[in-house]
């Protein structure tokens, strides 16, 4: 009864703040545009909702931005 559901950015950012912590940790000589660069690049891409449109750094949509960010892969691609 007294738990909830919620969403949007407000609760992905502690997310978000969390995995790119773990980037910094990986090389810590990353520059933080690199780290956005290696959650964007290899963010899984969802099959439902608005189709993917070119963006700088991959494809995007505006209900899902550029998908779920895969930390495995991203860590990968920061060092």
């Amino acid at each position: 009864g007294t738990f909830n559901t919620i969403s949007g950015t407000s609760m992905a950012a502690p997310h978000i703040a969390g995995i790119a912590a773990q980037l910094f940790q990986a090389n810590p000589s990353a520059t933080p545009a690199q780290v956005e660069d290696a959650m964007k690049s290899t963010a899984y891409k969802y099959s439902d909702g608005a189709a993917y449109e070119p963006a700088p750094l991959g494809t995007t949509s505006y209900d899902k931005g550029y998908g779920l960010v895969d930390v495995v892969a991203a860590a990968q691609a920061v060092r």
